[in-house]
C-alpha cells in the first residue's frame, strides 16, 4: 500500500529538509499527511509549494516521546534522516525510532538513514558502520511479521552533486548547496583542483539533493517498496566529471591522483573520532570498488523524476 501519513525524522535540515520539501510538493495531489520530527520545536512548521508540515519536538532516546506523536498522527511511514558522529547515540536513536513505530498500529514502512552510498558496501568507512545495526533490526522485524505487513527500503543516491557548487560566485551562489553543508568533495571548482583515488576511473554516482527529495517523495507512492531503492542523477567516473568541470570553467584543473600508499600514509594511525579518516577511508573504498554500482538503478525507472545531470548542474552554477 502507498504511504499516506508520513513522519520525517531529522527533517528540519540537510537532506531531511529536501525530502520534506519533496513530500510537500506532492502533498495535495496525493492527500498526504506530513509531519517532521525534530529535537527542537518549530511553531511555524515547514512550508513549501503551498503546503505545510508541523515540526514536533521529540526525544530520540525516549520511545514514549516518539510513540505518542506517531500514534496521534496515525503514522504509517517513517523516514529517518538522522545523523551523528557519536556511534552509541546515533545507533540508539534509529533503534528507538523503529521500536516506537512498531508500537503504533498503523505503522508499516521504515526508511533508515542511508541517502548516500549503500552502507553495507563501504564497511571500511567507520562512520557508515554506525548504519549497519538498524539494517539487522529491520531484517529481523520483516522476518517476524506476516508477509506484506512491514516494508523497509534503503535509499541510496551516491554523492550529493551540490558539493560541486562550493565556492561559486553567483549572486545567490549559496543556493547551489541546498540545505547541505558547504564544502567540496574531492573536486574543488573554486580552486580548479581535484584530488581523487587511483587513476580517476573509479565509478561514482552523483545525485542533486533536491532530486533525492523528489525521488523519495515519489517512492512513497509506490504500492510496494523494494529493499533497495537506488537512484542517480548520473553514473560516471572522477575523470569524466573533471573533464566536464574543465569544459564548463574553460580551464585545466590541477589533479592529484592518489595511490593506495599515498592514502594510507595520510591516515591517522590512532583516530580519536569516527570522522578522523572519513575522506581517506572513502578513497580506499573507491579503490577497492566498494562504491561501484552493484545493482540496477531501479528508482529512476520506477518513478517519474527527471534528475539533473552533472553538466546541467555545473552550467547553472559556474561560468
Amino acid at each position: 500500500m502507498k504511504s499516506q501519513r508520513i513522519a520525517v525524522a531529522g527533517g528540519t535540515g540537510k537532506i531531511g529538509r529536501h525530502i520534506v520539501e519533496g513530500l510537500l510538493e506532492i502533498k495535495q495531489q496525493h492527500s498526504l499527511e506530513i509531519i517532521v520530527l525534530s529535537r527542537t520545536h518549530a511553531p511555524e512548521g515547514i512550508s513549501y509549494a503551498g503546503s505545510n508540515a508541523p515540526v514536533i519536538a521529540v526525544d530520540y532516546l525516549n520511545q514514549d516521546s516518539i510513540q505518542r506523536v506517531l500514534n496521534e498522527y496515525q503514522i504509517d511511514t517513517i523516514i529517518s534522516t538522522l545523523s551523528g558522529d557519536t556511534p552509541d547515540a546515533f545507533i540508539a536513536s534509529q533503534e528507538t525510532l523503529l521500536r516506537a513505530g512498531l508500537a503504533v498500529p498503523t505503522f508499516r514502512r521504515f526508511a533508515p538513514s542511508e541517502f548516500s552510498i549503500d552502507s553495507e558496501q563501504v564497511k571500511g568507512v567507520k562512520m557508515y558502520q554506525m548504519k549497519l545495526p538498524i539494517l539487522r533490526s529491520l531484517e529481523e522485524v520483516k522476518a517476524e511479521r506476516s508477509p506484506g505487513s512491514f516494508e523497509y527500503s534503503r535509499f541510496s543516491c551516491g554523492v550529493f552533486m551540490n558539493y560541486l557548487g562550493f565556492g561559486n560566485t553567483k549572486p545567490e551562489g549559496h543556493k547551489a548547496h541546498g540545505y547541505l553543508a558547504h564544502f567540496p568533495w574531492m573536486i574543488d571548482l573554486s580552486k580548479r583542483k581535484a584530488e581523487v583515488p587511483g587513476d580517476g576511473e573509479c565509478a561514482i554516482v552523483y545525485t542533486r539533493a533536491e532530486d533525492v527529495g523528489k525521488f523519495v517523495a515519489a517512492a512513497t507512492q509506490l504500492e510496494v517498496w523494494e529493499e533497495y531503492n537506488d537512484m542517480a542523477g548520473e553514473v560516471t567516473t572522477f575523470n569524466q566529471v573533471i573533464r566536464v568541470c574543465e569544459e564548463v570553467c574553460g580551464v585545466k584543473f590541477d589533479v592529484k591522483y592518489n595511490t593506495r600508499e599515498d592514502i594510507i600514509a595520510r591516515m591517522s594511525p590512532d583516530p580519536k573520532a569516527v570522522m578522523s579518516n572519513f575522506q581517506l577511508e572513502f578513497y580506499l573504498a573507491h579503490l577497492d570498488g566498494d562504491c561501484d554500482v552493484k545493482r540496477p538503478i531501479n528508482l529512476n525507472k520506477l518513478v517519474d523524476v527527471k534528475p539533473m545531470t552533472v553538466r546541467e548542474y555545473l552550467k547553472e552554477w559556474w561560468p
